[in-house]
């Protein structure tokens, strides 16, 4: 029974984290237990356990009398969370250059093609759902589990608002110019190169990521 429990805590928390990080839950909505523990077949405490569990790392607002809500992030968290997700995914390409199985290469490698379908038409919610794919291979092919771990849940927390970007007209394409250039450093085994070319991807999706914090800004 109690490993049951655990088990459905987690899968609660896991459906409720992959909603607020596809946008269903934008940042403010209000988690009410009874829809969320009649949506499961369960009782309200492990829905309140999975609350509690999101509540830790930052993705749910969890007050006293007061419920639970979607964590809503001020300009000056997003900042700093991206500037720190930066220097992450820079070192996930570093190392994934001289540690990423060649197996994992080659599948990077059809990945990142099967993202040049997105261009023509300009397909944001696809291309976005194969971005991540790619970085998450990047993260694993480090083969640094706290590495991996703190990429993750910055880029988990900061997912709701990274979608923007590719909605700028040219960005997939600069994307996927950018992917090409750290494949490339990937399947050479060339970490510097790897490492400078995912600093540049990340810094070019920074300009347009400054645009959103600007409506941020206005909307505050």
């Amino acid at each position: 029974m109690l490993n049951r429990k655990q088990y459905r805590t987690e899968e609660i928390a896991r459906w409720i984290r992959d909603e607020i990080e596809a946008g269903t839950f934008p940042p403010g909505t209000r988690l009410e237990e009874r829809p969320l523990s009649e949506r499961f077949g369960v009782s309200k405490t492990p829905v309140r356990e999975a609350l509690i569990q999101l509540a830790s790392i930052g993705i749910v607002d969890l007050r006293q009398r007061k419920g639970a809500t979607v964590t809503i992030l001020s300009v000056e968290q997003v900042i700093s969370m991206f500037e720190v997700m930066t220097e992450l995914e820079t070192m996930a390409a570093k190392l994934s250059a001289t540690r990423m199985s060649a197996s994992d290469r080659d599948e990077l490698a059809k990945i990142h093609r099967r993202s040049e379908a997105c261009i023509p038409a300009e397909d944001f919610a696809t291309y976005d759902a194969i971005n991540k794919e790619f970085h998450e291979l990047i993260y694993r092919g480090s083969c640094n589990d706290y590495l991996e771990t703190s990429v993750r849940d910055v880029r988990s927390r900061l997912r709701v608002y990274r979608r923007y970007p590719f909605t700028k007209a040219g960005r997939i394409r600069q994307s996927f110019a950018d992917h090409e250039q750290i494949v490339q450093a990937i399947s050479k085994g060339d970490g510097e190169t790897a490492a400078a070319a995912m600093r540049d991807h990340i810094s070019i999706g920074g300009r347009v990521f400054a645009d959103l914090v600007v409506e941020m800004r206005r909307q505050h």
